[in-house]
């Protein structure tokens, strides 16, 4: 079990929020989102690379001021979710946190477990239980350069197979909402709900850091105070080749494709951006892709 930096929850809460608006909003499992034009394929680009940071959620570390009732480190038998037929005996933390401050003064609040099998190729974390969320506070600023406070719910749990030294899979199913409000005071200015996996099969990220290689599968839906949102299909038929630049990385090969209703839009990425077929006929140049991928679609 890692515990460190708390940067990955609220930084979804950014990824999604880059525009203002009314009230919340649940997410419409259902309901197809549009797949018309290069804009929409931007737009669920950039949807897609927060799906995939969800997965990447960290573990807290210690809390720095607040309260944190902890139970373990103890051992007992686990029944992986998302890896069918996988039971193994864990070592697990589970911590209830209160006004849990964090590095960068990220607050938690909440249930949470996280727990590894002995050989440590199978990890997991449960966020929130059947009777609480967890409830991670932070602070940020808004694409109209207003200081505001993010509030942010999670719920679900993200399970991880070792493969090797180079290569793991996460497979997950996770609900968060988000809010956004003035830290000068008055009503939030944005609302958001995302969701990933749920209610099934479960949102599927292998990743192999030796081949610089990522494929998706599953499916997730979302809806804001931006965006009418809804739900889609993600599939990558040929793994993605990923080129690190700074802190971000981007799709510079592969080919991946997001269905929603009958609409289906595939991206074929290469150096020069992302060559679009299928529902849309476009492209999008290397600038707008590595947008999509570290500062998502402004729902």
């Amino acid at each position: 079990m890692q515990r460190g930096s708390w940067a990955g929850a609220s930084g979804l809460g950014l990824l999604l929020a880059a525009c203002g608006g009314g009230g919340l909003q649940s997410t419409p499992a259902s309901q197809a989102v549009t797949l018309a034009s290069a804009a929409d394929a931007l737009r669920e680009l950039g949807n897609t690379a927060a799906a995939v940071r969800l997965l990447q959620t960290p573990i807290p570390g210690p809390c720095s001021s607040g309260n944190d009732a902890v139970t373990g480190p103890a051992s007992k038998s686990r029944s992986f979710v998302y890896f069918s037929g996988v039971t193994e005996t864990v070592v697990y933390q589970s911590n209830d946190y209160l006004n849990c401050g964090q590095t960068g003064g990220t607050t938690l609040s909440g249930f949470l477990e996280d727990g590894a099998s002995s050989d440590s190729s199978y990890t997991y974390a449960v966020y929130g239980s059947e009777s609480e969320v967890l409830l991670v506070d932070s602070s940020a600023t808004n694409s109209s350069g207003v200081a505001v406070t993010v509030a942010q719910n999670l719920v679900g749990t993200i399970e991880t197979n070792i493969v090797s030294s180079t290569q793991s899979e996460i497979r997950s199913g996770m609900e968060t909402t988000t809010q956004q409000a003035p830290q000068s005071g008055g009503a939030p200015t944005y609302n958001a709900s995302f969701s990933v996996g749920v209610p099934s099969p479960a949102f599927d990220l292998v990743s192999d850091s030796g081949s610089g290689t990522e494929t998706i599968t599953g499916g997730y839906a979302y809806s804001s105070s931006s965006c009418s949102g809804g739900s889609v299909t993600v599939a990558t038929p040929t793994a993605l080749q990923l080129t690190v630049d700074g802190s971000n990385s981007y799709a510079t090969g592969g080919v991946l494709t997001l269905t929603s209703g009958s609409a289906t839009v595939t991206y074929t990425f290469s150096a020069s951006g992302a060559a679009l077929s299928g529902s849309i006929s476009g492209s999008l140049s290397t600038s707008q892709v590595q947008q999509a991928f570290s500062a998502g679609s402004g729902c």
